[in-house]
């Protein structure tokens, strides 16, 4: 095997993580009512200088953020987890 090889197969993963959960009316019983739900996110990835971070997010926002995690899936190793 050439060095090549070997300096890949010592190469960690970045995988980056996201969970999905606590599903949260705002607003209930008016017009304006909609839905958050808290995002929180782990990675080992070099790009990310936070390993970890925690969001509310309306559901609006995290089709958005669906929509980049599915373009920019042949990137990295995503795993999304709704825990309702």
């Amino acid at each position: 095997m050439g060095s090549g090889s070997r300096m890949l197969e010592n190469r960690e993963e970045e995988l980056t993580t996201v969970r999905v959960q606590d599903p949260r009316v705002q607003n209930e019983g008016s017009w304006n009512s909609y839905v958050d739900y808290k995002i929180f996110l782990h990675t080992n990835s070099k790009a990310f200088t936070a390993k970890t971070s925690c969001v509310r997010r309306r559901y609006r926002e995290f089709v958005w953020l669906r929509r980049q995690l599915q373009r920019n899936a042949g990137l990295v190793l995503i795993f999304v987890v709704w825990d309702l």
